[in-house]
């Protein structure tokens, strides 16, 4: 395979990157099994990012009748309101790539948070539809470039045994997100209203981008960039020449199945269960459920992973999603079929995202894995808007139960048909060793 100059480091220069994460350690002291300070650092700040972002996201996709309600939207106007969120979200992701492999990680890193904290406050005043438009534009901007940001830092800090299990970590954060999400709505909305949730989770973000400041450069990021003038060139082309151009389409792919499937689902979870006549107060217990129990699913497939390959576990998961999607298309009904069908969704479709990103961060290089990973999540946001777009159309065309069935059950399918498609990654593989 082809390689850039910028990956031609020596069997000395690898081992030498890889004894530097565990060097830094000894200014830091080491935790658990000798994983440096730093490693431990980024992951839980990441993972700390990560939820706040998601819990955010979360609120409105629970609460949009209400808001409804309060400021005279339309059912189709909603939807019009998810696709230009979601295509923010795909736009700012295909530039926030770009800039990580040039700039660096850290910026991006800390910016999303800022963006997601301007959102956060003009949500919770939006007076009618063209500013809450705008805020949840902000809030996405802050949420899509998060993702990528923390987990490429994580991937870059992480030693090759355990980097699949921080990565895995980190990624909690989305379900984590998304129950605590659950908790608020159900607690806060009967006594203060909707516009409170959004209140209440700016204090915790402006603390996060507090503890992230001292955070340093990716120590990969900073010396693998002084070797060759790759740098300069464009990253897209990098990412879509020939030794990397089957890589980016199939993990391009895959992630736009997956995401236009449980996108559905997520943005449209009040109208699914009001069509078996759920309560939105019974929906929030439903998804606390669903995303306590989804954290088990993400770490499970991240040690699975480590143990067989990422690209494998994220497979296995993806069609065991897809079983879990069937029921609930066919056999969900009741409060209860419908709690166990979104449970086991998250557990194995959401939860296979554990050994998908960090399998994303090791096909691609140093030198352009930030677009690599970016390029990732922001064909999940196309397949978001395209789920934004078709949901109501398919409900009325062809009703719930078929509309669960091609986003639950076929999607996952062809998601994992992708998967199997690249290459593989021998587990504990050190990054630099991977395009060689």
């Amino acid at each position: 395979m082809a390689r850039n100059p910028a990956d031609r480091l020596t069997g000395g220069e690898t081992a030498t990157l890889e004894a530097e994460t565990l060097q830094t350690s000894a200014r830091d002291a080491e935790l658990i099994r000798g994983i440096p300070r730093k490693a431990w650092r980024v992951t839980l700040l990441s993972l700390g990012g990560w939820t706040l972002v998601n819990a955010d996201g979360s609120l409105f996709n629970l609460n949009y009748p209400l808001i409804q309600n309060s400021l005279g939207i339309s059912d189709n106007q909603i939807g019009y309101i998810y696709a230009i969120v979601y295509a923010v979200g795909a736009i700012s992701t295909f530039v926030a790539g770009p800039i990580m492999d040039r700039a660096g990680r850290k910026p991006v890193y800390q910016a999303c948070l800022l963006a997601a904290v301007i959102g956060s406050i003009m949500t919770a005043g939006a007076p009618g539809l063209l500013i809450l438009i705008v805020a949840r534009g902000f809030t996405q901007v802050g949420a899509s470039t998060e993702w990528m940001a923390g987990q490429v830092m994580v991937a870059e800090e992480s030693p090759a045994a355990v980097r699949g299990r921080l990565i895995g970590f980190a990624q909690i954060g989305y379900p984590i997100g998304f129950f605590l999400g659950s908790v608020m709505s159900f607690v806060i909305v009967p006594f203060l209203g909707w516009r409170w949730l959004f209140v209440f989770g700016i204090l915790p973000v402006a603390m996060m981008i507090w503890a992230r400041r001292a955070i340093s450069e990716s120590h990969r990021f900073t010396k693998v960039k002084e070797t060759g003038s790759a740098w300069h060139e464009n990253h897209f082309a990098q990412v879509f020449a020939p030794d990397l151009r089957r890589s980016a389409i199939l993990v391009s792919l895959w992630h736009l199945f997956y995401a236009f499937g449980f996108a559905g689902i997520i943005s449209y979870l009040p109208t699914v269960y009001a069509h078996y006549n759920v309560s939105l107060t019974y929906t929030y217990l439903s998804s606390a459920i669903a995303t306590g129990l989804a954290a088990i699913g993400y770490v499970f497939c991240a040690f699975v992973g480590e143990r067989i390959g990422r690209r494998e576990a994220a497979a296995i998961w993806l069609v065991l999603g897809s079983a879990s999607g069937f029921y609930m298309a066919f056999a969900g009904s009741t409060l209860i079929t419908l709690t166990i069908g979104y449970s086991l969704i998250y557990f194995f479709i959401v939860g296979h995202i554990t050994s998908a990103v960090g399998f994303a961060s090791e096909v691609f290089p140093t030198r352009v894995r930030g677009t690599g990973a970016n390029l990732l999540a922001g064909m999940e946001w196309i397949g978001f808007l395209g789920a934004a777009l078709a949901g109501p159309r398919m409900f009325a065309a062809i009703g719930t139960p078929a509309t669960l069935a091609i986003w639950l059950g076929l999607c996952p399918l062809l998601a994992a048909s992708c998967a199997m498609g690249m290459r593989r990654v021998a587990p504990r593989t050190v990054l630099e060793d991977i395009s060689q």
